[in-house]
């Protein structure tokens, strides 16, 4: 299936296809905590890295510990 999103202002707007039954899952580490906020999760949607397409510019945080990466819009801060 293809799976389609953007952060809060559509300045930055993404595609993705996924095999998986259930394309997302909710992630609890301590990074995605502090970063997501509110219910102390983020989504993280499960595709198929090769049929990931991007429009628009994304910032990243790297976190300290672990070296995982957050992609977050530049615009209105909303996590990707």
């Amino acid at each position: 299936m293809l799976l389609k999103g953007s952060c809060h202002c559509k300045a930055v707007r993404f595609s993705v296809r996924s095999e998986t039954p259930t394309p997302y899952m909710h992630c609890y580490c301590s990074i995605c905590r502090k970063t997501a906020g509110g219910g102390g999760y983020a989504i993280n949607v499960m595709g198929i890295a090769d049929t990931l397409r991007v429009k628009g510019k994304t910032k990243v945080y790297r976190a300290m510990r672990g070296g995982g990466q957050r992609h977050f819009c530049p615009k209105c801060g909303s996590a990707l």
